[in-house]
């Protein structure tokens, strides 16, 4: 990789870096002046990265969902692997706060939403199908139903630290796993 090439790789990671942050603080409404001047690279550097939000938003979404594939890659030699990636969505939280506000939005049969669901699901299927085959799960659970799961736990965001986010988050997966029953 040439210097040129690294400087620009280097010029992208501080993008997406800086739309993180600014959009965990000011949400994803904010002008894109503003991750721009935080990322300290100039406007034409935004454009010749991204043509617009939409095509940041999917960048960090790409981020996103090649995590949870590795995640879910590394926990297939677990029985309990599922069980493991739902625990594990809180090292997660300043990542995934940041696309709940897209996510809301955004057309569920957009072209880059239908190839984040085909990819979530071709990743947790193995886990799900895993845990179900050692009764460590519901044998009725797809999913789609880990989108439920996610965002029981955006709920944990409602948390104005980020120390509350994942006391919120712990409370929340031990909800979901161990249920409300005595």
């Amino acid at each position: 990789m040439t210097k040129r090439q690294q400087l620009a790789a280097h010029n992208r990671d501080e993008l997406l870096h800086a739309a993180e942050e600014i959009f965990r603080s000011h949400g994803v409404h904010v002008s894109l002046q503003v991750i721009i001047d935080h990322a300290g690279v100039g406007r034409a550097t935004f454009y010749r990265n991204f043509s617009d939000r939409k095509a940041l938003m999917a960048a960090l979404l790409e981020q996103a969902i090649t995590r949870l594939e590795q995640r879910a890659q590394a926990l297939l030699p677990f029985n309990d692997g599922f069980i493991r990636l739902i625990e594990s969505h809180i090292e997660q939280l300043p990542h995934l706060v940041v696309l709940i506000d897209y996510w809301r939005i955004i057309d569920r049969q957009d072209p880059i939403m239908l190839n984040i669901y085909e990819r979530r699901d071709k990743a947790l299927q193995p886990l799900i199908d895993q845990a179900i085959q050692h009764q460590l799960c519901r044998d009725d659970l797809t999913t789609k139903d880990f989108a439920m799961i996610t965002a029981i736990l955006g709920s944990s965001f409602q948390g104005h630290t980020g120390q509350d986010q994942v006391q919120l988050a712990k409370r929340a997966i031990e909800l979901l796993l161990n249920g409300i029953k005595v």
